[in-house]
């Protein structure tokens, strides 16, 4: 592999992943109508490969030799017929990050411009190498739409108006130097974040915050629905329970029977009196009359009585049956809606436990790609990612 004929690890790290990836290729087959055209425009890639090696070695003083560059030539003319696409579109992205790289070496100070640029150039190429970074930033920001829809505002912009601030008030040029350099550094490392981000990716961690944020304002509500559910459902219950003391109370007289003994006097056996026959000097029993009707008044008397009582009970114990008949109506409503809102309850917080499992999850993967982040780039996102910043504190927490 040319890997191992490169001079320097520098050199060999910008063409690894190039090489590696079109060995992998080697495992993966692509069918393309014209494999001559697909071959051909993998020669072109090639052939842009080499002249950014070249350029890349220009800027870091490994320039590969002609013999590796004949190589790559060599490597790519013998690619299989069935893996030229794929190599292809490895070289490609490779390619793209390489000369990424070379832009960034174009733009970065080296170490000796910023130790004797106040010296030399003084503040005012201090001044021009942190505009350029800057122009430089702002043009890769305001190319891309995703940029504009995911930022308030320029990362790198936000930077430069802060750090005007902190020039204007330096007291002397030794610290406006040590500002510029400071701040070059500064707005580089913004620069190359924003450079680095992957458009597709960062679309797709918006909209996952979004759904976070979603999720989370739902679930601000659902918690306001559950605490007031139960302070509605306990009074219910303890009218349930009065309901069932009430009930208490008429059973009995719902349940007599609201039966008697009848009354019998036995009044012809109480009204008798012996009488002497005159003829014969004997003695037989006869009705006292008088007895009679008064045995027979009181008995009629006692009988009415007890007539009214039986009908007295009837009446209590069918009003207390109405009664009962009522709170047992009341109670089964009342019932109905304690269960409804029991499971509306339940309903509430399983969905609160599900929605919450899910943004527990999405704090996972979205801490793991916004952690990287400088604060500055993170700030001038838009207020998604704010209302993310605070919501989220609750979920790492747990």
């Amino acid at each position: 592999m040319l890997i191992f004929f490169l001079p320097t690890k520098q050199l060999a790290h910008a063409v690894l992943c190039v090489l590696c990836l079109a060995m992998v290729s080697a495992y993966t087959s692509y069918a393309y109508a014209d494999i001559s055209d697909t071959r051909a425009e993998l020669e072109r890639a090639s052939e842009r490969v080499v002249r950014a090696w070249t350029e890349y070695g220009e800027l870091t003083g490994d320039a590969p030799s002609a013999e590796q560059i004949k190589n790559l030539r060599t490597y790519v003319a013998n690619v299989a017929d069935d893996q030229v696409a794929k190599t292809l579109d490895d070289v490609a992205s490779e390619l793209t990050s390489l000369e990424k790289e070379i832009m960034f070496l174009k733009i970065l100070p080296s170490a000796s411009n910023e130790s004797g640029g106040a010296s030399n150039g003084g503040l005012e190429t201090l001044r021009g190498q942190f505009d350029d970074v800057g122009s430089r930033c702002s043009k890769r920001f305001y190319s891309d739409k995703m940029f504009q829809e995911v930022f308030n505002s320029s990362p790198c912009s936000e930077y430069t108006e802060r750090f005007d601030n902190a020039i204007y008030h330096a007291e002397n040029d030794a610290d406006k130097v040590q500002a510029y350099e400071e701040g070059i550094a500064s707005l580089t490392k913004i620069y190359r974040q924003v450079a680095d981000l992957d458009t597709a990716e960062l679309g797709r961690i918006h909209e996952k915050v979004k759904s976070f944020n979603a999720r989370n304002a739902k679930l601000e509500a659902l918690l306001e629905e559950r605490q007031s559910l139960m302070p509605r459902i306990n009074p219910l219950v303890e009218k349930m329970d009065e309901y069932k003391s009430k009930a208490e109370s008429y059973i009995d007289d719902a349940s007599s029977n609201c039966r008697a003994e009848g009354v019998d006097f036995d009044c012809g056996n109480r009204c008798q009196r012996r009488v002497r026959d005159p003829i014969f000097g004997t003695y037989r029993n006869e009705p006292d009359r008088r007895c009679l009707e008064k045995c027979n008044f009181q008995e009629q008397r006692a009988t009415d009585d007890l007539n009214e009582q039986i009908e007295e009970c009837i009446d209590e114990r069918d009003w207390a049956k109405d009664k009962l008949e009522d709170i047992e109506l009341d109670y089964k409503s009342m019932q109905s809606r304690v269960l409804a809102l029991y499971d509306q309850y339940e309903r509430v917080n399983d969905e609160i436990v599900s929605l919450a499992d899910s943004n527990k999850r999405a704090v996972v993967e979205l801490d793991q790609f916004l952690i990287q982040l400088l604060p500055e780039v993170f700030y001038a996102m838009n207020s998604e990612f704010s209302a993310y910043g605070v919501n989220s504190v609750s979920y790492r927490s747990d």
